[in-house]
């Protein structure tokens, strides 16, 4: 037998059990579900040259928010919806969508953002949250590298005090009862 007569008889050997054993190919679905989630997040962000950062931007934001949810008091399991995600029915779903996060020509980092919850008790739009913070650059090192250091710092600083504006906007709408006034 040649090579080739080998690698046939093979394939078809293979292709013969598979069918003979019933086995079949695990069925997949269009979109998955999340499961067991008591707040939905999506964070929408917009297009840059770097697709992966995109998805980085929006992990960042959601954990942000995240986190200052649960030093405020929230007790509930919240979930980042990601892209083709299903969102469960039932459960609120907050949408933030990002306008600017950046550096400003005037040296102060900025956030500026876009929210809106919608919930089981009605759907409320929160308006624009806009928010600044100190960008104060240090001597920088050899090559500058402190300088990305400092941006960091800002640039969270300025998302952290837009996500605590966006937390007192939910408080205020009554659409998520689990959420308390700010401890």
């Amino acid at each position: 037998m040649q090579p080739a007569t080998h690698f046939r008889f093979g394939l078809a050997l293979a292709l013969a059990t598979t069918v003979l054993s019933g086995a079949t190919l695990p069925a997949t679905t269009s979109t998955p579900t999340i499961q067991t989630a008591d707040l939905q997040v999506t964070i929408d962000v917009p297009p840059t040259w770097r697709p992966l950062l995109d998805e980085d931007i929006a992990e960042a934001l959601a954990g942000r928010l995240i986190s200052l949810f649960h030093k405020r008091g929230y007790s509930g399991r919240m979930v980042q919806l990601k892209a083709g995600t299903t969102a469960a029915n039932g459960v609120p779903q907050i949408t933030i969508r990002l306008i600017e996060w950046r550096i400003g020509r005037s040296g102060q980092a900025d956030c500026t953002l876009s929210a809106s919850i919608r919930s089981p008790a009605g759907e409320k739009d929160l308006g624009l949250i806009s928010s600044s913070a100190i960008f104060w650059p240090h001597a920088s090192g050899h090559w500058g590298l402190n300088r990305s250091y400092d941006t960091t710092h800002a640039l969270e600083d300025a998302a952290e005090s837009a996500m605590r504006d966006l937390y007192g906007r939910l408080v205020k709408t009554g659409l998520i009862p689990s959420l308390g006034p700010k401890k």
